[in-house]
């Protein structure tokens, strides 16, 4: 772990202690818990470390989803206009583009360590004026045409009615979207997706473990007979790119913001860069 991610931890406690207010006790033990846990455990991934931080705060705070408010929010938000995006996607030259590249831009929605913009709708329209660091989209959408079934992994409530747009545009037959067993940060769980419909769309899997990301040695045999057998596999979010980076499978695609400089540094972007990458 570097030491812009030890940090950047920090800042997810501190964001869960302005968000609940819990007593100063309370607060004491929980930051002398997660600081005992990273210094114990610095060679862990960093996604290991999130999930044991959000695991701690969760039984500290007595709560089963410390973002459920947020993520409902959020949800309704984009919910709310999903028509207005429908025609800026259906009335674009090329829709299949503009459809995932909303969905890249979603991923901004993040109530972990990350500052989420106030005017979300506006940023989303700046970013569709931008272009994209890595530009992959021709090589998906031909993989999309040829796949026979299509395994499309989740990440943050919000971002999630942008990948609903973006399945509806490709109108694949057989597209199953995994979420996060239990509920950590503002990760999408079943009753997430759900809210917006993406039941309707396609079947609903979870992963089978409570992570930020997708950790294959932890996550479900039934999952994990899924991601095996998928001809395409798109992985939503920094999160699940930090857990499937590694991958070797060709069949494989990342679409996420590089929210932090180490990320950015790993895939050679600037921070704050859209990506629609191949997994060559």
């Amino acid at each position: 772990m570097r030491r812009e991610c030890y940090y950047c931890h920090n800042k997810t406690v501190e964001k869960i202690i302005t968000r609940h207010k819990p007593p100063v006790n309370k607060v004491e033990e929980f930051q002398k818990n997660v600081e005992n846990y990273i210094q114990h455990n610095w060679n862990l991934s960093n996604p290991v470390i999130a999930t044991h931080i959000n695991r701690l705060g969760r039984e500290l705070l007595d709560k089963k989803d410390l973002y459920r408010k947020e993520k409902r929010d959020a949800n309704k938000l984009l919910l709310n206009n999903y028509n207005y995006w429908k025609e800026k996607v259906t009335s674009s030259k090329n829709p299949f583009h503009t459809a995932v590249k909303l969905a890249v831009i979603g991923n901004i929605i993040d109530y972990g360590a990350h500052a989420v913009p106030e005017k979300i709708e506006e940023f989303i329209e700046e970013m569709l004026e931008k272009p994209l660091a890595v530009d992959d989209s021709a090589i998906l959408e031909k993989k999309v045409r040829n796949a026979n079934s299509i395994l499309y992994l989740g990440d943050n409530a919000g971002e999630i009615v942008f990948d609903k747009l973006f399945i509806e545009t490709i109108k694949h037959p057989n597209v199953v979207f995994a979420v996060r067993d239990k509920a950590v940060i503002n990760d999408v769980t079943r009753n997430d997706a759900r809210q917006v419909g993406m039941n309707e769309l396609c079947k609903i899997i979870s992963n089978g473990y409570d992570a930020p990301s997708t950790l294959l040695e932890h996550c479900s045999p039934n999952f994990l007979r899924t991601y095996e057998k998928a001809d395409l596999v798109i992985s939503k979010g920094q999160g699940n790119f930090e857990g499937l980076m590694n991958e070797k499978r060709s069949d494989l695609f990342f679409l996420f913001m590089a929210k932090c400089q180490p990320i950015a540094e790993i895939v050679n972007v600037e921070k704050g860069s859209m990506l629609i990458k191949h997994n060559k």
